[in-house]
Formats: C-alpha cells, structure tokens, sequence
C-alpha cells in the first residue's frame, strides 16, 4: 500500500508551525523553485548526474564522515526531534551546508521511502577514482559488469567495503551506484569506496591486463572450485548481471570460479556470492 497523500494545507508558503524548531521559518509550498528543483532531480532519468539524493540522517552521516560534498539538506520538524537530528544539524551548518525546514506536506513526494525519516539531502557526485587505483599491489576490487539491479549493485558495495576491498569497479550498464535504492542497499557504503567506470568489459578487462591485476569470474559453471585457487594481489573479483551473467571478454583475461552446490540449487544470487568470494579474498589476504 502506498503512502497516504494528504491534501494541500490552505495557505501555502513559509510560516512558523507547532513543533518546528524555535526561530526557524518552515516551507509549506511545493511551487518552491527549490522543491521544484528538488523534485526534477529526483524523477531525473539521467544514469550519471552531477548531484545525487541521500536520505536519512544516518547516511547523511556516513557521506559526511567520507568526505561527501553535502551542498542542501532538507528536513522536516518530525525529523529534527530525531536524536541524530540536532548533532547532525549542528555539524552540517559548520561545514556550511544550507538547511532547510520543510513541512510533511512538502516533503512527502520527494521520498521514495513508505515510511520516511523526514530528511534528504543533495550531495554532488564524487569524481572518478584515478587509473592508479588499479595499480595498487594489494589492491582488491570488486567488478560490477552490468548488473542492473540498484539493490544488488549497493548490497555488493556495502559487502565490499565491509570485507577491506580497496574499491570498486562499473562496468557497462550496471546500476548508477549513486541512485537512491543503491545508495540506501549499501547504507552509505558507496561513499566510502573508490569507484572506477567502463564503458565495457573489453575496456575494463584490458585495463587490468596491462596494470597486472589478476582476474577471477564468478561463475555458476565455472572451471574452478573458489576453494581450489589463489586470491594472490592485485585481485579483481568479477560479478556479471543477474541474467547474462559475466560477459564473454572476461574469458580470456581470466578465470571463472564457482561455489559448490548442494541439491537441486543452481546457483547463488549475485550479491550472495559477491558476499562468499570478498570475504574469502580479504581473508587470504590476513
């Protein structure tokens, strides 16, 4: 069931309300050229956009604490009596970042959340991770090769960081890491992690080829058992899409690995797996 939409309040525009944080003036009306703004950003169909949305005040957190360039934040007085809601407030002025009281009313249809904290913020996209982040010798990264679901996409980020991996690596028509169901699947993970991008598996597998990082493709019909091989650095772990799997390119640069299998199961799900070959990968590496 969806979210209740209530009707417009009478009298839209800036005013002080019951429950707001004393001093501060509360936007009611959704023809704010900022909610406008706001709103296009939210239903924007561009993969790869220059600002990206954070809700909650706990991933608004975990941006900050990562280096995340936070430019607004919005919030409702529900979610300034939150017990993050006033540190978080505090610190966010300090970096000089804008923050802005909004009603219920206005905030309920930039949410994508059926039971919503009440806060979101814009944070601008960070850049690319430099080439180099392959030549690192310990390196450890995960490959996402045209994995289309946002929850997979931010489960694997969350995993990969959790498990010491030393990036990550988005290849062809993979999820945008930085769309909301992503950044909320990871809880923010993706933000702590070096992103590389290609536009192919050709392109990334060649690049790993001349930076000498060693390839291994999780595969459910792969050759090797992932107890029989080495995690040797540099590492990247390739994880295809949940339908095609990897893509044939990865064949010649490295080598497909399975999980063993009991029963009548065919396989795991991709962030399963991602889950099993990272934390194996980082603890080879202790």
């Amino acid at each position: 069931m969806g979210r209740h939409r209530g009707p417009s309040p009478s009298g839209e525009g800036p005013r002080h309300s019951r429950g707001e944080p004393a001093g501060e003036t509360v936007v009611t009306s959704r023809k704010n050229p900022l909610i406008r703004d706001l709103r296009a950003l939210r239903q924007s169909s561009a993969r790869r956009t220059a600002r990206c949305i954070v809700e909650g005040w706990r991933f608004l957190d975990t941006a900050a604490a990562c280096g995340a360039e936070i430019t607004l934040v919005i919030y409702t007085p529900a979610a300034a009596a939150h017990p993050l809601g006033e540190e978080m407030r505090r610190r966010l002025q300090a970096m000089g970042v804008r923050l802005v009281l909004v009603s219920p009313y206005v905030f309920e249809p930039l949410t994508q959340l059926e039971a919503p904290q009440g806060v979101l913020g814009v944070v601008r996209r960070p850049p690319d991770a430099p080439p180099t982040l392959l030549g690192d010798p310990h390196a450890l990264l995960a490959v996402l090769d045209g994995i289309q679901d946002p929850g997979n996409v931010g489960a694997i980020l969350r995993t990969a960081a959790a498990a010491g991996a030393t990036g990550a690596v988005v290849v062809g028509s993979a999820a945008d890491p930085y769309g909301p169901k992503a950044i909320r699947a990871s809880a923010g993970s993706v933000f702590r992690l070096p992103l590389l991008t290609f536009a192919s598996a050709d392109e990334a597998a060649g690049a790993f080829r001349r930076a000498g990082v060693h390839v291994l493709i999780a595969d459910p019909r792969g050759g090797r058992l992932f107890s029989e091989i080495s995690y040797e650095r540099p590492l990247a772990l390739v994880f295809g899409s949940e339908g095609a799997g990897p893509a044939p390119a990865w064949e010649q640069y490295g080598t497909r690995i399975r999980l063993p299998m009991a029963g009548a199961v065919e396989s795991l799900g991709v962030a399963a797996a991602a889950a099993v070959l990272l934390y194996r990968a980082g603890a080879t590496a202790e």
